[in-house]
């Protein structure tokens, strides 16, 4: 047996990126679109995710934690706690509860850096829901 032993190394293949291949991501380059067009059949397929039934079941029940999109949204009596998972805004918690006046939000950001935009924010967002069917209240938490 003097047949020598052919080793056959892998070959690494590799896609380029999106930079190396110098073009636009689509996924940007879609949403660059639709606001210059205001396309509406892109905001549809883009916008709201409707809640499943599963998720209604999970949150009707107290102590529900469910996962929908980028937060993970808990129920706590008659509260829901909703805490983004990631990007800039990682970590924000929106407390909403239904009261006789109206909804109240509490927002507890999670460092400084959160605190500062949306101490900015606040008034602007507050503005924007006057007039709603339903009184909603905003507070800022301290971090």
């Amino acid at each position: 047996m003097n047949h020598p032993l052919q080793i056959d190394r892998g070959r690494k293949t590799s896609l380029p990126t999106v930079e190396a291949r110098h073009e636009s991501d689509p996924d940007i380059r879609r949403r660059f679109e639709m606001c210059l067009t205001g396309d509406n059949k892109a905001e549809s397929r883009q916008g709201k995710v409707p809640i499943s039934a599963v998720t209604k079941a999970v949150l009707s029940r107290e102590g529900g934690v469910c996962r929908q999109g980028n937060a993970e949204v808990i129920r706590q009596g008659d509260m829901l706690s909703y805490r983004l998972l990631n990007g800039p805004m990682m970590g924000l918690v929106i407390q909403a509860s239904y009261q006789s006046q109206g909804i109240r939000l509490q927002i507890t950001p999670k460092n400084e850096r959160q605190s500062q935009i949306l101490t900015g924010l606040i008034p602007k967002l507050s503005q924007v829901l006057v007039g709603r069917r339903c009184h909603i209240a905003l507070e800022l938490m301290p971090v």
